[in-house]
């Protein structure tokens, strides 16, 4: 299907873009901390500029929380299949990868093009210098900076916060403009400014934008004929676990750049 979608790259090199959100590590066992759980303090209300700058101790506790959360988990067959993906056309394709994800399961997979717009738990952040480094162990008061030495509740996890701005926008947004394909992965398409991605790459007239996702969009449940015809800005979509449908449908998108002139 996807051959008859496209004739000809709009430039020398095929320009994809893979956005992909918690439904790409949820079969890794990565908890989504939507509402609040037996602990309060550790849901995803707790990341927040508001407490970041009042109660940064919540920040700290909810932030170690997920360090320990996330420690057990591994790459999943769709982390896999990206990385694989990136590593055999990197150098046929223009292959950017943005994660919504905190987690650094992409990295261990061994992808290499994966960028993280809300910031990773691997990093650090100084509030006073700006500086950015890898983390060390757990965030504490005492915890210092390796560059200025500004220490207490100084240095905070590189994560944006909710009410601060996504990492990228400067060049995501202008690079929506020139993309063949748009993938989106394990993302609900509702939380902004991602939502808006396939929107602009459509407005700009990529000429394929896919969703892979678990579940449909709401407006789909009762009508899945769309899945052959697409729905809004998507033109293409399968439904299914991530682990099963984006092997697949990646290496589809293979076939496309080894063919497609």
């Amino acid at each position: 299907m996807l051959s008859t979608m496209i004739k000809k790259w709009r430039s020398e090199r095929p320009g994809i873009f893979i956005l992909s959100g918690a439904g790409l590590s949820v079969e890794s066992g990565i908890p989504t901390y939507r509402g609040a759980g037996s602990d309060p303090e550790n849901d995803s209300s707790s990341l927040s500029a508001g407490y970041m700058r009042a109660l940064p101790e919540r920040v700290f506790k909810a932030t170690n929380q997920r360090i320990l959360d996330f420690d057990h988990c591994r790459p999943n067959a769709a982390h896999a299949a990206i990385a694989e993906f990136v590593k055999k056309y990197r150098l046929r394709a223009d292959i950017i990868h943005v994660t919504q994800n905190i987690d650094f399961l992409c990295e261990e997979a061994g992808d290499t093009s994966v960028f993280h717009l809300h910031g990773s738990l691997n990093r650090s952040l100084c509030r006073k210098c700006g500086a950015v480094f890898p983390r060390k162990g757990f965030y504490r008061e005492g915890n210092v900076c390796p560059k200025c030495g500004a220490k207490y509740f100084n240095v905070r996890p590189d994560v944006v916060l909710f009410g601060e701005t996504p990492h990228g926008l400067d060049w995501i947004m202008p690079y929506l403009k020139q993309v063949d394909i748009f993938i989106a992965i394990g993302t609900s398409g509702t939380v902004y400014p991602a939502a808006d991605f396939v929107q602009m790459a459509a407005a700009a007239g990529a000429p394929i934008r896919m969703l892979l996702n678990k579940e449909a969009p709401r407006e789909m449940d009762l009508n899945y004929s769309m899945m052959d015809e697409g729905y809004g800005p998507y033109n293409y979509i399968r439904l299914g676990n991530a682990t099963a449908i984006v092997p697949m449908v990646l290496k589809e998108v293979g076939q496309l750049i080894e063919n497609v002139r």
